[in-house]
């Protein structure tokens, strides 16, 4: 079965990865002899990087699929399709897959998100075992057969490690945070579904699942590593051309995403500690006001040590171990979020000035020092030594996905260089409103002086 690589629900470390993916990759340019994007006969669109410090090559194949697409009653039904790709085909059965993938030295895996699924590949990239990678890669996107019996194993698996996620406080808090904030917008998904939707899905569902979102035009191809454009041009149609055919599918998700009120949701839990998160609507991919609002909020909660939540409410008051916020851009405006926790004792005074300092901070926004200071951490991580064609695959397969000028890092020091002080405060007065926060307690049974019932 697929391992999966969940980065939408990843809290805090989702947006540092975002940044991680704009910066390293500069460096990661210096091996890069060729690059290019184009569109297949069939609608699908690729991207190819040549690396050729290592024999190796990297295939992502991406779908528009993710958890923002279940239907209706069946929330779990995307991750479970993308999960059990590899768990049988008409020729080969799962253990046959899995003995095929060692034989040539190849790693396959998934990830997952709110907006897309996908598989990866990583082979020797002589003849023979890219060939037959490539067509166990192939075998796999195209028939899946979803035998029954893997079918009752996986969602049995699933039921339980839902139960498990239940009695955490910190997974409790990320669900009410979506749940809360997106209302009956499909990113109200965090992809686990529930008991019951998980035991209401059928093999017609995945079958149906497959065959409606693994479309050729649905999917983004990125390849990277020693092999030259014509040899990846042949990988691209041999994948897509054996796709199921048919049009692009997004009409689930729609732009109009908004909150027009504050809300406060307390959930009682046996934990010593309170779980808080603070969350509105943020940004998407490509957004105008990205790298404005990444610089705030690299001052505000996303530089760890460096932050200005970190140093009032660790440094000064000792109320959290840690504490951080990060922005995480999806297809539409996914969340802003800030989560910590703290003693339950003192979670109402310790919301409170994290309210205090949020407004503070989106009323008088950024000093210049602390802008600059900003710029410099952003601009020196492209110093930063990466050179894993993995990670290529991973900045240049989101780079298609969401449609970003393939020039997107290249000109990232530049960008970066070119935001001013006012432009950071004026993003962060338009794009951020205390008075639209979901805020999140898992913990404390009630505010203090809150009567009973």
């Amino acid at each position: 079965m697929l391992s999966i690589s969940l980065h939408a629900f990843t809290s805090l470390s989702s947006y540092s990865r975002v940044l991680v993916f704009l910066l390293g990759a500069y460096a990661l340019n210096v091996h890069a002899q060729a690059r290019e994007q184009w569109v297949t006969e069939f609608g699908t669109k690729v991207i190819f990087i040549q690396s050729t410090n290592l024999p190796m090559v990297d295939v992502a194949v991406d779908f528009v699929a993710g958890a923002a697409f279940d239907p209706d009653g069946k929330e779990g039904l995307s991750r479970l399709t993308m999960q059990l790709l590899d768990t049988g085909t008409r020729e080969h059965d799962e253990h046959a897959i899995a003995e095929r993938l060692a034989t040539t030295g190849s790693q396959m895996g998934g990830r997952f998100d709110l907006d897309r699924a996908g598989v990866t590949l990583r082979t020797l990239s002589y003849d023979k075992p890219l060939g037959q990678s490539l067509d166990l890669l192939t075998d796999i996107l195209t028939n899946p057969i979803f035998p029954q019996d893997v079918i009752d194993r996986e969602i049995k698996a699933s039921l339980v490690s839902l139960q498990e996620s239940d009695t955490r406080p910190a997974s409790i808090a990320s669900r009410a945070l979506y749940q809360t904030l997106f209302g009956q917008h499909p990113y109200r998904s965090t992809g686990e579904g529930s008991e019951q939707s998980l035991q209401s899905l059928t093999r017609d569902d995945l079958v149906g699942f497959h065959a409606r979102f693994y479309r050729a035009a649905n999917a983004v191809i990125t390849i990277v590593g020693d092999l030259d454009e014509a040899r990846a041009r042949e990988i691209a149609k041999q994948v897509s051309e054996n796709l199921p055919q048919g049009s692009l599918v997004r009409e689930r998700l729609s732009a109009n995403l908004t909150r027009s009120d504050a809300k406060e949701l307390i959930i009682p839990h046996e934990a010593a500690q309170a779980h808080i998160r603070i969350g509105m609507v943020g940004i998407q991919r490509g957004d105008p006001d990205h790298l404005p609002l990444a610089l705030a909020n690299q001052i505000l909660g996303g530089g760890g040590m460096t932050s200005i939540l970190y140093d009032e409410l660790r440094e000064k008051r000792g109320m959290t171990y840690g504490v951080g916020s990060y922005f995480s851009p999806l297809k539409h405006p996914g969340p802003f979020v800030i989560a910590f926790q703290t003693r339950k004792d003192q979670a109402w005074e310790a919301l409170e000035i994290t309210l205090t300092i949020l407004s503070d901070f989106i009323r008088n926004g950024p000093d210049l020092k602390q802008v600059e200071r900003a710029k410099k951490y952003f601009i020196g991580a492209f110093a930063l030594n990466v050179d894993s064609n993995g990670e290529l695959l991973d900045y240049y397969a989101a780079i298609g996905f969401y449609d970003l000028p393939i020039d997107y890092i290249d000109s990232f020091s530049r960008r970066v260089n070119a935001v001013t002080l006012e432009q950071v405060k004026d993003a962060v007065s338009r794009r951020m409103d205390l008075d639209k926060t979901v805020r999140i307690i898992v913990g404390p049974e009630k505010r203090p002086n809150e009567p009973n019932g």
